[in-house]
């Protein structure tokens, strides 16, 4: 195999990578000329077909018999992915992150969504969680509905655990052990596990970021002006605190405070998931219809916006067009003027 050896060293694998991949079924068993017009003709297809060398390298690392696949068979298996509801470029995103997707039948994966279907989610839920992550096709059923039940012996429902695991699926590839040590992290921080459970229900996502990463936003928060009580408080009211750049919350405190609503940050913590361009263009607008914003009449400035633009006749775009927040202080100079 020497030729094989000297062309995948030029490609970009290291020794160690490339006796692995010549010890590796079917590979093994395949004649010197056989492997090397695999090796050469795969690496074309896949660079491309949209992946990068280190990309490839990166995929044999962890699937060493991609060179034993024929691209007929690799072709194959990205027309049975997109029969099943994907796009090509999700197939290649996908593959780089699992390329042993590339290793399994279609019987398995059809199998595999009908296993899921029963569990509770829809074909079209399923394609959606395998995009964020493809490696749920490689965990057993029985992994999935153990997973499932020792959520339920934390506190939550069946019904909660679906909807969680469909907007973040990655609550699958996490261990029991893991998640009990994050409540018990985030109790410690001024929690009740009752909290971290309604938490967690409204952002899952809260489990996969790290306790000094959390630490840091309470920390960061408390350097705008807010006691760690306040913080919690608010964490509570609006979980999706910890999701958002410190940058985008800071922003939007400064206007609060500009309009004299920042007491909005701590008693209606929820209504911060409006952007700062909406909610400064429907004040502008208000304002100029001469109406006076304030805490008795604030939450018009957060209608839906069916139930604003019925009630005002002007639609979420016309206002961000006629009152873009980047101009505020160019605005603000021609009122002075006037």
């Amino acid at each position: 195999m020497k030729e094989v050896r000297k062309y995948l060293q030029g490609f970009g694998f290291s020794d160690e990578n490339i006796t692995i991949i010549l010890k590796t079924y079917p590979i093994c068993d395949m004649s010197e000329d056989t492997l090397l017009d695999h090796c050469k003709k795969n690496n074309q297809w896949f660079l491309e077909s949209g992946y990068t060398k280190e990309e490839i390298i990166k995929m044999t690392k962890l699937l060493p018999q991609l060179y034993g696949y024929s691209i007929n068979n690799i072709k194959q298996k990205i027309d049975d992915f997109i029969e099943l509801g994907y796009t090509r470029e999700e197939i290649i995103k996908m593959t780089k992150l699992l390329p042993a997707l590339y290793g399994y039948s279609i019987d398995n994966l059809k199998q595999k969504i009908d296993d899921f279907i029963e569990l509770g989610y829809t074909k079209e839920e399923i394609i959606k969680m395998t995009k964020l992550l493809p490696q749920l096709y490689g965990y057993s059923i029985d992994n999935i509905k153990q997973k499932i039940d020792d959520f339920i012996e934390l506190g939550y429902t069946r019904e909660e655990i679906i909807k969680m695991t469909k907007s973040f699926p990655a609550l699958y590839s996490y261990s029991i052990d893991n998640i009990k040590q994050k409540i018990d992290d985030l109790t410690k921080l001024g929690y009740t596990k009752e909290e971290v459970i309604k938490m967690t229900k409204h952002l899952p996502s809260l489990y996969g970021y790290s306790i000094d990463n959390i630490k840091q936003k309470i920390d960061d928060l408390i350097e705008l002006g807010y006691t760690k009580e306040e913080v919690i408080k608010m964490t509570k009211l609006l979980p999706q605190l910890y999701s958002l750049g410190i940058d985008n919350i800071k922003q939007k405190i400064e206007y609060l405070r500009k309009i004299h609503l920042d007491f909005i940050v701590t008693e209606d913590t929820k209504k911060l998931m409006q952007s700062v361009d909406l909610t400064y263009a429907r004040y502008e607008f208000l304002t100029d219809q001469g109406k006076i914003i304030n805490i008795e009449n604030y939450r018009m400035l957060y209608y839906n916006n069916k139930t604003f633009t019925k009630q005002f006749g002007v639609t979420k775009q016309q206002l961000l067009t006629m009152y873009p927040y980047q101009e505020r202080e160019k605005r603000k100079e021609r009122r002075n003027v006037m």
